[in-house]
């Protein structure tokens, strides 16, 4: 009998100093402003942690958003209601709590896209196929347990099951032979999951977009073919100059409305690469072989992502504007010299160069496209024509041009520099019934203007196409004849030159190596409960009163 007076006032005693921990239980509260879509995650080391996350509405009213026990985990989910949230974390003992929050942006890049799937059923995405070897890392948060796969030939390469978040580096595969590829998302039920995959290639493929249609001269894909080795190579520079050397020309296609039947264009294509920004600019001779005329013309188009625009506000020109271009169905923005584009006669031969220069200015890129003439016909002559200053507005760190055999550009294109002959505009196919032409391709090195190191005979980067023209490589130039088309690859002699006297304004640009940050860390707290060594004192202490107590009540009188 006594005993269980005991056990109970011990009991009693007990839920007591329960009570008065649970009272006195550590509870941290964060509050987090959400302005976009974001996905958070929360590193925990401790035991029995609760997170509770409360969505605070406009009348201070809180709604429950997610509340769970954990011990020594990541949990994490998605966030995609703007407005402000507080999360409580509360513990009886000692914990390490780090959380982080990431913006959730859907990009639309050709090789490295991100999605945001509200789904009940699973999710396999193909990885596109560049032929080279090249690896694969993909990061995915999830609001529910799923499974994450990598299969290649319906081989399971690396998998995650029953997760919630699955890390970029911890996905990380390397693929000598990059060939059927999947990423597959496996659910259970509703869903709600960000993805985001990235493909490196170790090397970018001239070949991979070549059909028997392209344009023809003489490009750089910053891609040292060796005899048993492919190197890339970088090249960043402020200035692209084009020699042509033309004695004969005539081109013709009966088949296509697009521009005159005689058109023919020769094109110098760039890449612009910024801090945060990629443009493709296009500096172009437009012939009317017939007529013996061209017109000078330009192209900007803004390659940043898949969708990315241009506005009459973001880039500026006297001479040009921005206008909607529908390519195959998909609308893109480009801007052009539409106002001002010089229409001038020519004899044959005819020789000159064409430039295009970036500079970095204080409210933003001066892009400037120009034509020098140092021939037309039998008198020798020197004309410089600047027929086109374009300002891109906004704040840049950097601005050069890119040659660059490493990797794509976000929409899947090279970063090459090249002058080719093509149709005359709107992706126009022509034929070239007579050609004789001499080109050649150098960039500016310091105060020189050098050739590259290595010469392909075809362009990829614009959608006017040639037919019937050859291409012959001499030691640092390309010689072109009408003939069988032929897409090869050439090493080229050093060779630089001064050929104008003539001085354009080039910036000294200074490459900075700041990278944006992707996972911004917004917490962090070491959080030591300042009642978790009470609560190890209570316990005996409440055993003692116990005894105490129940020797003044049952003890014998």
């Amino acid at each position: 009998m006594h005993l269980i007076k005991l056990v109970i006032v011990i009991l009693i005693f007990l839920s007591i100093v329960n009570y008065v921990s649970a009272y006195l239980q550590c509870s941290n509260t964060y509050i987090l402003n959400i302005t976009s879509p974001s996905a958070f995650i929360f590193d925990i080391e401790g035991e029995n942690v609760n997170i509770t996350i409360l969505r605070i509405g406009n009348s201070s009213c809180q709604q429950l958003i997610y509340m769970n026990y954990t011990k020594n985990n990541l949990t994490s989910g998605l966030l995609l209601i703007q407005g402000k949230y507080e999360v409580v974390v509360k513990s009886i003992g000692q914990f390490i709590f780090h959380y982080y929050i990431i913006k959730l942006k859907c990009i639309q890049k050709a090789l490295c896209p991100s999605f945001l799937f509200t789904t009940n059923e699973s999710v396999l995405i193909h990885i596109p196929d560049l032929e080279t070897p090249e690896a694969l890392k993909a990061f995915i948060v999830s609001n529910v347990s799923l499974t994450f796969e990598i299969i290649q030939c319906n081989k399971i390469i690396k998998e995650y099951e029953n997760t919630t978040i699955v890390f970029s580096n911890y996905s990380y595969v390397y693929f000598k032979n990059p060939k059927n590829i999947f990423i597959k998302i496996c659910v259970y039920r509703d869903s709600l999951f960000y993805l985001s995959y990235k493909v490196i290639p170790c090397f970018i493929n001239p070949y991979l977009k070549l059909s028997t249609l392209s344009s023809e001269g003489i490009a750089s894909y910053g891609i040292l073919n060796e005899t048993k080795t492919t190197k890339p190579y970088l090249i960043k520079t402020t200035s692209i100059l084009g020699k042509f050397n033309i004695s004969c020309i005539l081109a013709y296609n009966y088949s296509q409305n697009l521009v005159p039947p005689c058109s023919a264009s020769l094109q110098l294509n760039v890449v612009l690469k910024t801090c945060s920004q990629v443009y493709w600019l296009q500096n172009v001779l437009e012939f009317l072989t017939l007529k013996h005329k061209f017109k000078l013309a330009d192209d900007i188009l803004n390659i940043t992502c898949i969708d990315s625009t241009l506005s009459n506000y973001s880039i500026t020109s006297l001479n040009g504007y921005v206008t909607m271009v529908n390519q195959s169905g998909k609308i893109e923005y480009y801007y052009g010299n539409y106002y001002y584009q010089p229409e001038l006669k020519y004899c044959l031969p005819l020789c000159g160069y064409l430039v295009t220069n970036v500079s970095l200015e204080k409210c933003g890129i001066l892009v400037s496209f120009a034509v020098i003439f140092i021939k037309n016909g039998s008198s020798t002559c020197y004309k410089e024509i600047v027929f086109d200053n374009v300002l891109i507005h906004g704040k840049f760190r950097f601005a050069y041009i890119l040659v660059c055999g490493k990797r794509y550009t976000p929409i899947g294109s090279y970063y090459d520099a090249e002058l080719v002959f093509g149709g005359g505009g709107n992706g126009e196919i022509t034929k070239f019934c007579k050609l004789n032409a001499t080109l050649w391709l150098f960039y500016l090195n310091k105060n020189t203007y050098v050739t590259f190191p290595n010469y392909f005979t075809f362009g990829e980067d614009t959608a006017e196409k040639a037919v019937n023209i050859t291409v012959n490589f001499c030691k640092y130039y390309a010689k072109l004849t009408t003939g069988k088309e032929n897409f090869r690859c050439y090493k080229a002699y050093s060779y630089s030159i001064d050929p104008f006297h003539y001085y354009y304004n080039i910036s000294s640009l200074h490459n900075s190596s700041a990278k944006p940050i992707t996972v911004i860390t917004i917490g962090s707290t070491h959080a030591s409960n300042p009642n978790y060594y009470t609560y190890e004192i209570l316990i005996p202490i409440a055993l003692i009163l116990s005894f105490i107590l129940y020797y003044l009540l049952f003890r014998k009188r």
